[in-house]
C-alpha cells in the first residue's frame, strides 16, 4: 500500500508550499533550503526496499545537511528487525522527535455501519446522540473557507497561519482525493469540520477543528462519525485517524495524549510503525 505522503498529489501540494521535490526511482523525496547549511530533507513513508547507497550519494550531491526517513513498515512486520538493523548499519539513528506519527489508530469500514458503532465506547455513542439532540448537522461540503474561518477562530492569535497551507491542500486533492464535512448549530453557523485526503482506499483524518460552542455541544463526536459514513460511501476500506501518542516517545507526542483519549473512544486497531530516522 501506498502512503499518501509518497503520492503525486502530497507531491504536488509540497512543491505549492515551498519544499523542492526530488525522486529515487519512485520513492518521493521532499527537501528545503537553509541559507548556508544546505538543505533539510525528509522521506515520509518510503515503502521497502529503500535504496541506501542511492540515497546517500544523493544526500552528499544535493547538500544535505539532515536526512530524515519515516519508512513504511510495522513493527510487526516479520522483517522489522533485519529493516531496523539495515538502516542503522548505513549510519541512521533513531530519532526522539518522529516527524510523522508512529502510532496510529485505523478503523476496518469493510464492516457494517452498525458493526462500526458498536464499536465506539457507551460515551462515544451517547455523544453521537447528544449532538444530534443537539440541533447539529453535520453536512458534505466544499467550503473550504468556512473551515478555514473555524481554525482561524480556534487557533486565535496564530490562526492566519493556516490559510495558505489549507488553500493548497484543497486544490491539489479535492475533489477526486478530498472530502470536508462541516458541522453546524441551530443558528446555522459552522462551529466544526473535519477534512478527509483520500488515496488508496484509506480515508485520512488530516484536519479537525471545532470552537468551544462545538465542543459543548458535542459536534466534534458526530464529525468523525459522518466521516466514516462518508469514507466508507466514497469507497475507503480504512479510516486512518492520523496519529496517537507513542509510550516510545514520551516527550515527543505528550500533547498528543488529550486527543488520543477522544480518537480511543471509536474503536479501530492500534496500528504501530517502525521508528522514525535521521542521518
Amino acid at each position: 500500500m501506498i502512503d499518501i505522503r509518497q503520492s503525486p498529489h502530497f507531491a504536488n501540494f509540497m512543491q505549492d508550499i515551498g519544499w523542492r521535490v526530488e525522486k529515487i526511482d519512485s520513492t518521493y523525496i521532499y527537501l528545503r533550503k537553509f541559507p548556508l547549511f544546505g538543505y533539510f530533507a525528509k522521506i515520509p513513508r518510503p515503502n521497502p526496499p529503500i535504496k541506501f547507497e542511492q540515497l546517500i550519494a544523493f544526500k552528499k550531491t544535493a547538500r544535505i545537511f539532515r536526512l530524515k526517513i519515516a519508512p513504511n513498515i510495522l513493527a510487526i512486520h516479520k522483517n522489522h528487525k533485519f529493516y531496523r538493523d539495515l538502516i542503522i548499519h548505513h549510519g541512521f539513528q533513531i530519532e526522539t522527535s518522529p516527524f510523522n506519527p508512529t502510532t496510529t489508530i485505523q478503523i476496518d469500514l469493510t464492516q457494517t455501519e452498525d458493526n462500526i458503532f458498536r464499536n465506539f465506547t457507551e460515551a462515544k455513542r451517547r455523544a453521537v446522540r447528544r449532538a444530534i439532540k443537539n440541533s447539529i448537522v453535520v453536512k458534505d461540503s466544499k467550503d473550504i473557507d468556512a473551515f478555514i474561518k473555524v481554525r482561524k477562530k480556534q487557533y486565535f492569535p496564530f490562526g492566519f497561519l493556516v490559510t495558505s497551507e489549507m488553500k493548497k491542500l484543497w486544490k491539489n486533492f479535492y475533489p477526486d482525493n478530498a472530502a470536508l464535512l462541516l458541522a453546524y448549530s441551530q443558528d446555522l453557523q459552522p462551529v466544526g469540520g473535519i477534512l478527509l485526503l483520500i488515496y488508496e482506499k484509506i480515508a485520512y483524518y488530516w484536519f479537525a477543528s471545532s470552537l468551544k460552542v462545538g465542543k459543548k455541544l458535542f459536534a466534534p463526536t458526530l464529525l468523525v462519525w459522518e466521516a466514516i459514513k462518508l469514507a466508507k460511501k466514497r469507497g475507503s476500506k480504512i479510516l486512518d485517524f492520523e496519529g496517537i501518542y507513542d509510550e516510545r516517545f514520551p516527550k515527543a507526542s505528550q500533547s498528543w495524549r488529550g486527543f488520543t483519549k477522544f480518537k480511543e473512544g471509536f474503536g479501530g486497531e492500534k496500528v504501530v510503525f517502525m521508528e522514525n530516522f535521521a542521518l
